[in-house]
């Protein structure tokens, strides 16, 4: 077998071998480029989040909330828009407790909250559709998970183009994601351009180097190729020179 042939064999098996992974990342890259990522997929265009300072009194609320009883050290505080209202989010190493700005504890949320408050963020040019609350988020296109593995969370659907779907904290009604169509798209692939299909996080991991190092293999074959198909056509080229130069005026 000459070289030429067993160069081409390599680099046709390998080509078998990567083809769909290849076109998966060449697509991906297209529709990366091509996808507005401010104004579609992180959905700027449709929401304008509700942007909440502490309140003058904050630390008078903190102070009464932590005079009742014992708390574990607070790690952070913020001051949320949330469907109940204004409210104070203390974490600290147990958990969250979420504190109306106004006094006391925050309130429950409900359907009519929620629906309310999703209308105020909501500047595109649809209505909205539905509200649900759900307990667990489900996947879409097999593999994309809109909110990781939330759980108890309440989803407001909008009839949009984008089809825009906001998601909400299920006890405090705070905004946790704006979701759409394009931003599925985007996650789909990302996940198969990275090829972690569970998480979509880890780009370091041992099926992606052995797919690199054989596209790698791919694309070194082709060159090899290449520079033979090159080296032949100069032979070629160069015989037929001399072929001219032999004849007979």
């Amino acid at each position: 077998m000459t070289v030429s042939a067993r160069f081409f064999r390599w680099h046709r098996w390998l080509g078998w071998i990567v083809a769909v992974q290849v076109l998966a990342w060449v697509v991906g890259g297209v529709v990366f480029a091509w996808l507005p990522f401010k104004s579609w997929v992180k959905g700027e265009a449709a929401i304008a989040p509700a942007v909440q300072t502490l309140p003058a009194d904050w630390a008078a609320q903190v102070a009464r909330h932590l005079a009742q009883g014992e708390t574990p050290r607070v790690v952070s505080l913020q001051s949320i828009a949330t469907a109940s209202g204004p409210a104070l989010r203390l974490r600290h190493e147990e958990g969250d407790t979420w504190l109306s700005a106004a006094g006391g504890d925050l309130p429950p949320t409900d359907a009519v909250s929620i629906e309310r408050f999703a209308r105020t963020l909501y500047r595109a040019q649809g209505t909205l559709a539905q509200v649900d609350r759900l307990a667990e988020v489900p996947a879409r296109l097999l593999i994309v998970r809109e909110l990781g593995h939330a759980h108890d969370v309440w989803r407001v659907s909008f009839d949009d183009p984008l089809r825009t779907r906001l998601y909400f904290h299920g006890r405090s009604g705070q905004l946790l994601a704006i979701r759409n169509d394009a931003w599925v798209l985007y996650d789909l692939f990302w996940r198969l351009h990275v090829m972690d299909y569970a998480e979509g996080e880890d780009f370091n991991h041992g099926l992606i180097q052995a797919a690199s190092l054989l596209a790698f293999g791919l694309v070194l074959t082709g060159l090899v190729l290449t520079l033979l198909a090159l080296r032949r056509s100069w032979r070629t080229r160069e015989r037929h020179r001399r072929e001219r130069e032999a004849r007979p005026a």
